[in-house]
């Protein structure tokens, strides 16, 4: 990874440098992604529907109502 690094980092694109120093200040975070294969997009996509769900009862008569649409979410 690092001979990559060194490739493009001097390259005559400026896309490509910005592209470069912008895994290396990540990359840790790069690496671990592909090391790991864990991803938090499933989590996300639950937030966006309970978000969702926030948005389309500008707000609910009690709490339990709204727990009980957030828990039966189709997921």
């Amino acid at each position: 990874m690092t001979q990559w690094f060194d490739r493009y980092l001097f390259s005559d694109c400026a896309a490509v440098r910005s592209i470069a120093k912008a895994l290396i200040t990540r990359r840790d975070a790069v690496l671990s992604c592909i090391v790991f294969s864990y991803s938090n997009g499933s989590m996300e996509g639950i937030n966006n529907k309970i978000k969702l769900i926030k948005r389309r009862g500008y707000g609910y008569r009690n709490l339990y109502l709204f727990h009980f649409y957030c828990f039966c979410l189709d997921l």
